[in-house]
């Protein structure tokens, strides 16, 4: 895993660069910075030691969901968060038009 360290940078730069109440998935994300595996985008988020910095809760899943495992105070911590930025969930804890609010510049 000590290789996918080079992209801790770019990710982190990445997630800082998404504007409120926007979103990326862990697919775009890895894209983007040229991983071909998106759940290496799991391990480097771990790796974030400043989450009021580097807003790694912007991350979700493909489906619209979130993941398990959020590492700063688990999936309640995350939904909550992304719900200060206006995102509402439905029963199953998908984000309600999550397409929209995935950044567009990405797709």
């Amino acid at each position: 895993m000590n290789k996918l360290k080079e992209y801790t940078g770019p990710l982190f730069s990445l997630l800082k660069s998404l504007p409120r109440g926007k979103i990326i998935t862990y697919a775009i994300a890895a894209k983007i910075i040229g991983l071909q595996n998106p759940r290496n985008i799991g391990w480097i988020l771990r790796q974030n030691d400043a989450p009021d910095r580097t807003p790694c809760y912007k991350v979700i899943r493909s489906d619209g969901r979130l993941a398990e495992g959020y590492k700063f105070g688990g999936r309640e911590k995350q939904k909550q968060r992304l719900e200060e930025e206006g995102m509402t969930f439905d029963r199953n804890d998908r984000i309600i038009d999550f397409k929209e609010r995935t950044e567009s510049n990405y797709y």
